[in-house]
Formats: C-alpha cells, structure tokens, sequence
C-alpha cells in the first residue's frame, strides 16, 4: 500500500520509477551544448574579475566543424554554441582528441606537444589559472559522466 504522500490527490503516483532513464546527451551536440551551460551558469565559484573566453572547435572528421564558447566572468560562467563573441583563446581539434580530453583520458598539455592541438589567441591568458580549470571541471564532472559518442560510425 502506499503511503499518502506518495499519490496526488487523483491517486497517481507521485514517485518516479526506479531506475528512471535520463537520455544522454551526444558528444557535440546541442543538447550536450546545454548540459554544459547548465552546469556552468550552476556553478557559483566559476567567477573572476575579468572576462575570459575560451572557444573550442571541433573538426569532427566529416567535413562539419562543431564550436562552442565558455565565458567566464563577473556574472559567473556560460556556455554557447554562439560564437559571434571574441575569443580570447581558441583550441582546435579533431573529435577523437576533443573526445579524449572530455572524458579525462589525455591532457590537452600532453595533446598540445604531440600537435593534435592546437592553440591560437592569447594563450598566456590561461597560465596561473589551474584553479579555475579544476572548478570548471568539478562543473562539468555530471555532464561528462552523462555524455555518449553518436553512435554513426565516427
């Protein structure tokens, strides 16, 4: 028997099954796009006193290059597939490097000296700001550990 607090007044279940499915957002998608602007406009120590803003691109092997911005600032951090802003550091990638450093497998340091990135802008920007990164990535962690590659052979 349930208990009263579990039905609404109709009677309906108010609990979720167990087990409930959540779909995962794709790997460069739009959704997963924001997923991370979700995260970061959530994360309430992701603030710094003059902006930053940092665009990841993509060549994602077919010809379709993906881009998205993360700004961080005195209002906190966002996330945008709106790249109309200038960036003040650009990173560009094939997918599978994009994809191992989203899931935490390669360093972008380690990808930046075998050549798979490249970095363009002002660099010098990010030095001193490991602390902001490790933020950002504790930001990020749900996103990351909900993400899936596309399953289309890419």
């Amino acid at each position: 028997m349930r208990e009263p607090s579990d039905s609404d007044p109709n009677r309906r279940s108010r609990r979720r099954g167990v087990g409930s499915i959540r779909r995962m957002a794709e790997f460069l998608s739009a959704a997963w796009i924001a997923e991370l602007d979700a995260a970061a406009r959530g994360a309430a120590d992701l603030v710094i006193d003059a902006p930053l803003v940092v665009e990841q691109v993509v060549d994602d092997g077919t010809g379709v290059t993906v881009r998205y911005q993360v700004r961080i600032g005195p209002a906190g951090a966002s996330v945008s597939g709106d790249t109309g802003a200038s960036a003040d550091v650009v990173l560009v990638t094939d997918r599978a490097t994009a994809w191992a450093m989203h899931a935490g497998t390669l360093r972008a340091q380690d990808a930046f000296a075998r050549g798979a990135l490249k970095v363009r802008g002002r660099p010098e920007l990010l030095a001193g700001r490991a602390d902001l990164f490790a933020r950002l990535d504790r930001a990020f962690a749900p996103v990351r550990a909900g993400t899936t590659l596309p399953n289309d052979g890419r």
